[in-house]
This record gives C-alpha cells, structure tokens and sequence, in this order.
C-alpha cells in the first residue's frame, strides 16, 4: 500500500515503531484483507518492515541503512549484472571526491576519532576482522564528508566489495591493501589538505 510506505518515508511511522493492525488498515483504507497482508508482505520483502510472530509481534518499521543499497548492488553482482571492475571504477570517481571533502569538514571531535580508527588497523588477526578494520576509515570518511550521498554510496560499494572478498577469495589471497596505506590519506584529512587527500585515496 503506498500509503503506509508514504507514512513511513514521511516519518509519520518511525523505525522500530509498529504499524497498525491489519484490521485498522482494512477500516482505514477500505480494503480487503488479502490486501492488507499482500502490502504488508511486499513491504517486507523491500526492506521497509520487518515482521516480528507471537504475542507482541506484528509488522514493526526498519531503519534505514545502506545495507538496503548494498543488498541490491550485491544481487546485481551475483546475478552477473555488475563487476568487479564496475565496483573499482565507481570508487576510483566516488571516493577521492569523499576524502577531499572530508578533509575541508574534519573538526577536533572528528580527528580523534578518525586518528583511533587508523590505529586499530594494526590488531586484526583474520580475513575478516582486517576487512572491517580496513574498511572503516572509508566508512567514517564517508560520515565526515558531510554529503549523504555519497556517504550511502561509499557505504554501500564498501559493503559489497567487503562481501565479494569474503566470500569469494581465501586468507592468504584476498586482494585486500596492507595495513598503513591509509595512512597518507589519514593524514591529509588531518591536515586539513583536500587535494591532497584525494590524490593519496586515488
């Protein structure tokens, strides 16, 4: 029903909050309920709501994340509609442009948390705690750039990226970057030198 995405997309209905029962939305909008369950299904399978059983379970509001985005994209992989390739040259364009502004948007509250981000590099053990550890200052530089845009873009082409590599490669060959690449960009950011910084993410 696209009154209770509109609701939902306006604010009307928050995440976590439940949506009324199916007998209201009946009463409300007039309607069968085959209906109000076939609307209620298709806004779960779309990522709006998620459906809880038992006693005080009901249709409950999902928050949005880029994980939405980033499902979508990683479909579209599997799917052979999108490559690695198309990955790498949407974050060749995407993200100097992000360290840049970053770099122009930084404050103090912002460098100590970037600073900590970067050391925490340096103490992951496995695949997949270095590529959480590796990822987030892409991620937080996604956060500090200031555009919500291209915050949910880098989020999403991280996690998918992040997803291939982990299911796709072993320990020892994973294409990931080493430890201390960031550390140019890092310091740019810092510095407060824009260009700077996209060159080194570049």
């Amino acid at each position: 029903m696209l009154q209770i995405k509109e609701s939902i997309l306006k604010g009307k209905i928050k995440s976590g909050e439940k949506i009324p029962s199916e007998r209201e939305l009946m009463g409300r909008f007039n309607v069968s309920r085959n209906m109000v369950r076939e609307a209620i299904r298709g806004l779960e399978m779309t990522g709006y709501l998620e459906v809880h059983q038992g006693a005080k379970g009901g249709a409950f509001v999902r928050d949005f994340t880029p994980d939405r985005l980033s499902n979508g994209f990683l479909d579209f992989y599997i799917a052979d509609k999108l490559t690695i390739k198309d990955l790498n040259q949407a974050r060749l364009l995407l993200e100097p442009e992000v360290a840049r502004l970053a770099a122009e948007k930084i404050d103090s509250h912002y460098s100590l948390i970037l600073t900590e981000t970067l050391k925490k590099e340096y103490f992951a053990d496995n695949l997949e705690e270095r590529m959480i550890s590796l990822t987030a200052v892409h991620y937080l530089l996604g956060e500090i750039c200031g555009n919500a845009f291209y915050e949910i873009m880098v989020n999403s082409l991280i996690s998918i990226t992040q997803e291939i590599v982990l299911n796709t490669f072993e320990e020892d060959d994973a294409p990931i970057h080493g430890v201390g690449q960031h550390d140019q960009i890092v310091q740019a950011v810092l510095d407060k030198e824009p260009e700077k910084a996209a060159q080194a993410m570049k």
